[in-house]
């Protein structure tokens, strides 16, 4: 209990201060990514489970963002779980990496009912391909030209409650400072505050409604909302749509600025009783370009012990 007590105090501090961190990559498959969206999430499977997955946003558009993930967690004895999360974010000439480590403390409070608590750490590395500028003909900024590599600390917190039939879960992300200095520029914002929750709603014998939601926010730029439906078909076979978009709340900035809508289709199945593979395509509802083709993301889960729990 002394455990628990110490990270409910740690999520009241993070929640109740401002903290600048890094815009976190978006991902339209978040629902089958659980563990990077919230520490919590670590092991909820009851089984270690890894997750490779690749996202190309704006296909066509020169220097859009690419981000590549892979991620691993499993349960240990004594309500202990642990997981591992590494991303490596590109946009433009510009890279981060990312590596961090998951603790969940989980345990039961009800018959089905289970609650969870979770800390993660690590580090990103900010760096600068200089070589894609020169190879692109762009003429380099002095200012740039003398930037470094450099490594920032990173710690992330949550919270997260699930039964058969639904889940709700709550992190903040990017809560130590990363402030820009003579040797990196960094684009700098609050810590990422996410709220998601889903529910497995049986329409037949086989076929099943998963409704769920994401809501990201720094207080800063609009409120990110995804709405996503998912017809689930024997456990194995899921099919949906989801809607993304950017709401005006609680911040200052103009309507200009909000972020584009988009709808997003997925499919993912199970080729084998281990092995997951899920393919997203995102329709911009605005193209920022002629080249915008869309956006694709690609994921690839594997189960290296059988689930104890559906």
């Amino acid at each position: 209990m002394k455990k628990i007590a110490l990270i409910i105090g740690i999520l009241i501090i993070v929640s109740a201060n401002k903290a600048e961190a890094q815009q976190i990559p978006l991902f339209s498959q978040y629902m089958f990514n659980g563990t990077y969206i919230n520490p919590a999430n670590a092991g909820s499977k009851d089984a270690f489970f890894g997750n490779l997955l690749y996202r190309k946003q704006w296909i066509g558009f020169n220097g859009a963002p690419q981000t590549a993930m892979f991620s691993i967690d499993g349960s240990l004895a004594g309500g202990s779980n642990i997981g591992l999360v590494y991303v490596n974010d590109k946009i433009g000439a510009n890279y981060t990496n990312s590596v961090m480590v998951d603790y969940a403390y989980r345990f039961n409070v009800s018959q089905k009912g289970r609650l969870s608590f979770g800390l993660s750490g690590g580090f990103t590395n900010y760096g600068v391909n200089r070589t894609k500028l020169i190879n692109e003909g762009t003429d380099i900024d002095p200012n740039l030209a003398n930037t470094k590599n450099i490594w920032k600390p990173n710690i992330d917190a949550g919270v997260y409650f699930d039964m058969n039939n639904y889940y709700v879960g709550f992190s903040v992300l990017g809560i130590v400072p990363h402030k820009a200095d003579k040797t990196m520029h960094i684009v700098r914002s609050n810590a990422n505050y996410l709220l998601t929750g889903g529910v497995t709603i049986p329409l037949s014998d086989k076929v099943n409604l998963v409704p769920s939601a994401l809501l990201k926010s720094d207080f800063e730029n609009p409120l990110n909302v995804d709405i996503n439906a998912m017809l689930q078909v024997k456990e194995k076979f899921w099919i949906g749509a989801g809607y993304r978009t950017g709401v005006l709340w609680l911040t200052d900035v103009s309507k200009e600025t909000r972020q584009y809508d988009a709808i997003s289709l997925i499919v993912e199945t199970f080729v084998t009783d281990r092995i997951r593979v899920g393919v997203s395509y995102d329709f911009d509802l605005v193209k920022i370009s002629n080249n915008n083709n869309g956006s694709i993301e690609i994921s690839l889960g594997y189960y290296f012990t059988k689930p104890k729990r559906k």
